[in-house]
């Protein structure tokens, strides 16, 4: 069964990696998969590496749809005209790739891949599976963007996978009815994320920059306002004099766009006078990397987010404090294999880290949890097996 991949970016992200590890692990005897990207980039690169096949199919620049104004964001009427007929010269060029490069089964990944990989396929008569990994606000433009997914969802999508259970809210009521939507959890590859000798940890803080024997903070993911790294900024600030041997990392890039956001993060680090204890790593292609180079492992997002990054970290048994949006919740245990603390408040966060980096036994045991608990709760065999079931339901049927 072949089945494409249909990308929105070949940048990575969270997103990106999932698709990577989804069609690295799928049965080959059964699934022939091949990832499908606007371009060249590390997408690519490593699906080669992987051994997968790779197709590039150019899309149009996508203009931003909204603009935020008075504390809140509107539509960009320009910006999603322009969008808008963007998503219809992509979905042509996919359409004619896809009668010179047939697929079984269509699986779209990223939002405006969902509608520009969804029209393909039902010009083509194909089936379309959407793998939704984001939430649209539902209060953006007075949620007419909300509108616009659900409309999307209702007339393109033959089945959507959301990937917690969080993400069905964004969806009506009768569509997760009609659609039958099913929540199918990221899977973790235990061996692969494991917990790092100490020798790898001082060997992996030394290539960032840190002293090897330093206490590292470290938060990976793409820097934009709504992954909060502010927010770990500042709750590092409140700590870093009394605890000289803690230093802060990201783990990252502006991906997507957002190169002023990660300007305003430089300038806050030089005003704190904390140059010499914060390191941006910038983009690392094996997120191992950076994991490696960490003691306590802080994701601070905004937004209701279910991030494949938490549960690597817990995976490699690091001690994860994490802040309480939908979907990282309903991932952990709070108290037993993470740490939550409400989104956005710096001191809450602050007190958490100062609780963990002050106990060697507090980290110890956190970070056990949390490997049994990603070992328990979220095996990557299940996730695959889970995912194959529906391509053979669609492809059936």
């Amino acid at each position: 069964m072949k089945i494409a991949f249909i990308e929105q970016e070949a940048r990575m992200g969270g997103v990106e990696y999932t698709t990577l590890r989804m069609a690295q692990f799928l049965d080959k005897s059964k699934f022939d998969p091949v990832i499908v990207c606007p371009e060249e980039g590390d997408l690519s690169q490593l699906a080669r590496e992987a051994g997968l096949r790779v197709h590039i199919v150019p899309r149009p620049a996508f203009a931003s749809v909204s603009f935020f104004k008075g504390g809140r964001y509107s539509l960009n009427s320009l910006g999603f005209l322009s969008t808008a007929l963007g998503v219809m010269r992509a979905a042509s060029a996919l359409q004619n790739h896809l009668r010179t490069e047939p697929a079984d089964v269509v699986v779209t990944k990223g939002l405006l891949a969902h509608f520009y990989g969804g029209l393909a396929a039902r010009r083509l008569g194909l089936p379309c599976m959407w793998v939704v990994q984001e939430e649209v606000d539902a209060h953006r433009a007075a949620g007419f963007f909300r509108r616009i997914l659900n409309w999307g969802a209702r007339s393109l999508p033959d089945r959507i996978v959301v990937d917690a259970d969080a993400l069905l809210e964004q969806f009506d009521t009768s569509l997760r009815s009609l659609k039958n939507i099913q929540v199918i959890y990221n899977g973790i590859d235990v061996d692969q994320f494991h917990p790092f000798a100490p020798a790898e940890r001082q060997a992996a803080k030394q290539t960032f920059g840190i002293p090897p024997q330093a206490l590292v903070i470290g938060q990976a993911g793409r820097l934009i306002p709504l992954k909060g790294q502010v927010v770990v900024l500042q709750a590092f600030a409140q700590l870093a004099h009394e605890l000289p041997n803690v230093y802060l990392l990201f783990v990252g890039a502006p991906l997507f766009g957002g190169q002023d956001y990660e300007n305003d993060l430089h300038e806050q680090v030089q005003a704190l006078g904390l140059a010499d204890r914060v390191h941006f790593s910038g983009f690392v292609a094996d997120v191992r990397d950076g994991l490696a180079a960490m003691d306590v492992f802080v994701h601070a997002s905004l937004e209701t987010d279910s991030p494949l990054v938490v549960m690597e970290a817990m995976s490699c048994g690091l001690p994860v404090i994490a802040s309480a949006v939908r979907g990282t919740a309903e991932m952990i245990v709070s108290e037993q294999d993470t740490l939550l603390f409400p989104p956005g408040n710096v001191d809450s966060l602050g007190a958490l880290l100062k609780r963990v980096l002050t106990s060697t036994q507090l980290r110890e045991n956190l970070g056990k949890c949390a490997r049994a608990s990603v070992i328990e709760r979220f095996s990557l065999a299940a996730s695959v097996s889970q995912f194959q079931a529906l391509l053979e339901e669609l492809h059936v049927g």
